[in-house]
């Protein structure tokens, strides 16, 4: 194995890609700010009881290690949500809600494909009411349209409405399963043999399900084939969360989708998943989680979303959205360092709003002068030279002006015509 080697799964994001992803962060979280939503910082190991205990198969996902003070088992972050529940029945047990945070950094999941994955999340916390299911869709449509996205869609479904169709279909155990899976993969010919199974009324039930998809006409629908307590509510729900965002100007952006089940064991209730046509998977998911919190000591009501930062920055580099972050502009060379005119020179550069490099590579300065233009900077001021011109200015690795008297000032007069 080669030194330079990393595990598979993982990736090094280089200084132009590093770039890049923090454009992204960045225009989300004045999105989420604006919105009242407070930043957290989470730790990367957790007990693993804290990510067992929301879900049993984020035990599975974990990379694991033993904690040589307690002899627990803690595990690499597989999910924030859990965290974010610890925290809230911890640090704030004696507040009122809402609560109103966001993250950003990596899950870590020992599984094939990606095993870390960027992501920026939020969640809002203590309102059980839908209005807050349909803050969460429009921030990130807000947020979506902040990096320059416009023709993507969120998918929004119902973790209890599937449950209660099935119920009400007599299917359960694994026939349940197998039904979800199929569901899962759209897969109409297996759903055709599996509903042979079944009596006729509840044969065509079952083979509607997966037309289930669209406009708010779907609720309709639904509610027309599913009859029971459970599939009744969820639609109500749906119907309530379009009709904010319709007043939002956000209903174009969404569609609803009732024919599989989405999101983690511990969602509860209106789920939400993000797709862009030129995107195969889904840029983010999330959804309600009304009884994980519950778990920790405090029982509240909840919904969140996470923004899988990998894809958008995928997504954003294909559509060519990214906006060139400002040039690289002055690198300073000093030949005579302990007079410190480079740093004197810099400072008041910085000052101006101008981005400035010092060398202090010990090497001939015409070498200093090509590196600095092959790393793309604009200018290259050299300074205390033995001969005349003592300074100088390169504009381009063979091209240069002199600098007379006070630098800064010779500096600022050359800028001022433009060179």
């Amino acid at each position: 194995m080669k030194l330079t080697e990393i595990p598979k799964g993982f990736k090094t994001l280089l200084p132009e890609e590093a770039a890049r992803r923090e454009q992204i962060v960045e225009k989300a979280k004045r999105v989420l700010k604006s919105w009242g939503y407070e930043p957290l910082v989470l730790p990367t190991v957790e007990f693993l009881e804290t990510f067992k205990a929301v879900e049993p198969t984020l035990e599975e996902l974990s990379f694991k290690l033993v904690d040589r003070f307690t002899g627990r088992l803690m595990a690499v972050r597989p999910d924030f949500t859990p965290q974010v529940a610890r925290v809230v029945a911890s640090s704030f047990k004696d507040d009122e809600p809402p609560f109103r945070f966001f993250y950003q950094g990596k899950v870590f999941r020992d599984k094939d494909g990606d095993r870390e994955v960027g992501q920026l999340g939020f969640e809002l916390i203590g309102v059980p009411e839908v209005e807050a299911d349909a803050e969460v869709v429009a921030v990130v449509v807000n947020v979506l349209k902040e990096l320059g996205l416009r023709s993507f869609q969120i998918d929004v479904g119902h973790a209890s409405f599937l449950e209660g169709a099935l119920e009400e279909l007599g299917l359960e155990g694994e026939e349940r399963d197998e039904v979800l899976e199929i569901l899962s993969h759209k897969d109409y010919s297996r759903l055709l043999l599996f509903s042979e199974r079944l009596e006729d009324g509840k044969r065509s039930k079952l083979l509607a399900l997966l037309e289930l998809y669209g406009g708010e006409e779907v609720l309709e629908r639904a509610l027309k084939l599913f009859k029971n307590e459970k599939s009744t509510r969820a639609v109500e729900e749906l119907q309530q969360a379009y009709k904010i965002l319709t007043s939002y100007g956000f209903a174009e952006n969404v569609i609803f989708d009732l024919s599989e089940k989405k999101g983690m064991e511990y969602h509860t209730g209106i789920t939400y998943e993000v797709l862009h046509p030129l995107y195969g998977f889904p840029l983010g998911r999330g959804g309600r989680y009304d009884t994980l919190l519950k778990k920790f000591g405090r029982p509240l009501s909840a919904t969140g979303m996470a923004l899988n930062t990998d894809a958008l920055h995928e997504l954003l580099e294909k559509k060519g959205l990214f906006k060139e972050e400002a040039e690289k502009e002055f690198y300073l060379i000093d030949l005579k360092k302990e007079l410190h005119l480079a740093y004197h020179l810099a400072r008041e550069l910085r000052k101006r709003g101008y981005t400035v490099t010092r060398d202090i590579v010990k090497r001939d300065y015409r070498r200093s002068v090509e590196v600095a233009f092959k790393k793309g900077y604009r200018f290259v001021v050299v300074l205390n030279r033995e001969s005349e011109p003592k300074h100088l200015i390169y504009t381009s690795p063979n091209e240069w002006k002199p600098l007379k008297g006070e630098p800064l000032k010779e500096i600022e007069r050359i800028l001022n015509g433009r060179l």
